[in-house]
């Protein structure tokens, strides 16, 4: 027999590896088996800090896995030990490091019961032994009447030996675990009940309406539109795209819309089991949408096994944004446009920002339509409006304020507040105060934990600002998006060798992403690696559409000929030849211009830069692009200018 492994107790939690059992209070705690062994891991090397690749290699070993593999499941061990109720700590992240289970662990060895105490059963010789002395006959009598006694102590003995044996080798039928509660959940987009009567928009947007109704449930962390969209094909197996998100349940179901009828089936299951939840059919006048919402949701909430809400809680999940079926449909409509991934990004965009203001015609009072006019406004590329900032953002300004003005309670509005006022206010204190408002009122909002970041390290919080990226990277394991801001939070701290290996890796994973080109060639131009950082920029370009086949080709020949300082102001050429109704942001010029060392053009950019109110700015104190530029005066004026101390 194996030696067996110690268990080990802290908190109300007993650990037993051998058995690979988790108990809490008695009972047995259900625990996935990745999750399970990570915690084994962590409490045999209780206090001592475990880095991130240790953790791969031991939980993954010989395999490639992404660090938000290992991040996922952190977040759920955390979620399962109720980490942060009544002020109880287990898991340490140690930024930029890794881990330490920093609870107090006691060691309890398990030790062999006897199998036969000594003073339960004699052996037959001792019973012999004690028998009383009798005559010859007596004592042939009580020889064959000994001899039969112990045959059958024998075999009383045997069998006591052997169930013994049995309960040893034989691990006991395990107790059946109390009913778990749920606390991860994907809504995938509904699918249409015919092949021919697809509306995508209605699809998509019942799927958000209903990931908006628990995203205001801090007990269960629900995916956000943006991970579940690509989910949309009518083949899609619910189970397959659980397992890919990496949640326990998963909620899809078929609609459609036949005249002013609504058809729906709505199904809820385990990722784990297969298991069906729970799963109805609904079929609701088309006005009576909300009503529809309204029995999903409560039904989902009480087979998630979700305790007692709160008055928050239950008052978002009952939410209705307008009652105005037309309006809500022309936001649906438009919502589905702006995050279509297609090359018609920007006609679609322009499309949905006419269905938001149609909705806001139906309804002025529909604050989710008037976040979607700020979305456009504020993240709009250049390439879509082709208007300097201080003609768009007012706008953007404007639809958040009204937003926040008929909601209050608006997670989106206030993190797009948050980003307005740093962004282009450069209003520093503000933002962190409306950062905080959108956490506490979505702290499962992984796009909010990202913006958050985004803004702690544009003032030099380098630290936290890994921390919020890695909780929004394990609220959002799967994001691309998320994975390449920590490449360039390792940029901004000049851990360039760290950026090119976070970047090759994301390639690894999705070799057909393709957004880190440019963020690759500035990793590559610090290090000096300038033929590498050439063609990784060239290939964005041509990838995103903004350089031409004669400017790449002029491009490649200045770097042939000139080398790096001849590309550069290549690069300047390329940008004083695009149309003049084409908004290039001054910082572009800025940084060139600082690379080359041109400290007066540099500065004239960067001035205009902040009178423009480029977004770009708010990247000034930690962009290495003006590294040349920092030990100058003027450098000091800008900082100040935008309310950044050097």
């Amino acid at each position: 027999m194996l030696p067996s492994k110690p268990s080990y107790k802290f908190g109300p939690f007993n650990l037993n590896p051998t058995e690979r059992r988790l108990t809490c209070a008695g009972n047995v705690v259900a625990i996935a088996p990745k999750c399970f062994d990570l915690l084994v891991v962590l409490v045999e090397n209780g206090g001592h800090l475990l880095e991130k690749e240790e953790l791969l290699t031991r939980l993954w070993p010989n395999q490639f896995v992404e660090e938000s593999s290992l991040s996922f499941q952190v977040s759920g061990l955390r979620k399962i030990l109720g980490e942060g109720l009544n002020g109880q700590h287990y898991i340490e992240t140690v930024p930029k490091k890794g881990f330490r289970f920093v609870a107090t662990i006691t060691e309890d060895p398990d030790t062999e019961p006897d199998l036969l105490p000594e003073h339960e059963v004699a052996s037959p010789t001792e019973k012999t032994h004690n028998l009383p002395r009798a005559s010859a006959a007596g004592s042939a009598k009580l020889s064959e009447s000994s001899a039969s006694w112990r045959r059958w102590s024998i075999v009383v003995f045997s069998f006591l030996v052997i169930g013994v044996l049995l309960a040893i080798y034989i691990p006991p039928a395990p107790n059946i675990a109390p009913s778990q509660p749920i606390r991860t959940i994907a809504v995938l987009p509904f699918k249409p009940l015919g092949a021919n009567s697809r509306d995508e928009s209605l699809e998509m947007g019942l799927a958000e309406a209903l990931i908006g109704r628990f995203s205001g449930i801090k007990q269960i962390s629900v995916q956000q539109m943006s991970a579940v969209s690509k989910y949309s094909d009518v083949h899609q197996d619910a189970v397959k795209a659980g397992e890919e998100l990496d949640v326990e349940a998963v909620l899809d179901g078929s609609i459609q819309k036949d005249g002013n009828r609504v058809r729906v089936t709505a199904r809820l299951t385990n990722v784990k089991t297969r298991a069906t939840i729970w799963e109805k059919q609904f079929d609701e006048d088309a006005t009576d949408i909300f009503k529809l919402q309204d029995s999903i949701a409560e039904r989902v909430v009480q087979e998630l096994s979700v305790s007692r809400l709160t008055g928050e809680e239950r008052a978002q999940l009952n939410k209705h944004y307008t009652e105005n079926p037309e309006a809500y449909e022309l936001y649906g409509q438009g919502s589905y446009l702006f995050n279509k991934p297609t090359a018609e990004i920007f006609a679609n965009r322009r499309k949905a920002l006419e269905f938001y203001e149609l909705a806001i015609q139906r309804d002025p009072k529909f604050a989710l339509a008037y976040i979607g006019i700020a979305e456009f406004y504020l993240n709009a590329a250049p390439l879509l409006t082709n208007r300097p900032p201080t003609e768009r953002i007012p706008k953007a300004k404007e639809a958040i304020l009204k937003a926040l003005e008929l909601d209050n309670s608006l997670a989106e509005a206030h993190n797009a507040l948050a980003e307005l006022k740093y962004k282009y206010d450069f209003d520093w204190s503000g933002a962190e105060e409306h950062f905080k408002q959108a956490i506490s009122l979505d702290p499962n909002a992984a796009y909010i934990h990202l913006a958050h970041g985004q803004y702690l390290m544009c003032v030099g919080l380098f630290e936290r600002a890994d921390a919020e990226m890695q909780k929004a990277q394990e609220l959002y394991p799967s994001s691309l998006d998320i994975s390449r801001e920590r490449g360039k939070l390792l940029f901004y701290q000049r851990q360039y060798d760290n950026a090119i290996k976070h970047y090759q890796r994301m390639r690894e994973v999705e070799p057909t992403f393709h957004r880190t080109n440019l963020d690759m060639s500035m990793a590559y131009q610090q290090k000096g690696m300038y033929g590498e950082a050439v063609e990784e920029f060239l290939e964005q370009g041509r990838t995103i559409g903004f350089l031409q086949a004669e400017e790449i080709l002029g491009l490649r020949e200045a770097f042939q000929t000139s080398g790096w300082q001849g590309y550069l102001r290549q690069r300047l050429v390329v940008a004083d030849g695009k149309p003049k109704s084409l908004y290039i942001p001054p910082t572009i010029r800025a940084g060139i211009y600082g690379l080359l060392g041109d400290k007066d053009p540099a500065f004239a950019w960067l001035e205009k830069g902040v009178e423009e109110r480029d977004p770009e700015i708010s990247q000034i104190k930690i962009n290495p692009a003006y590294d040349s530029l920092r030990s100058d005066p003027r450098f000091t004026r800008l900082l100040q200018r935008v309310n950044l101390t050097p």
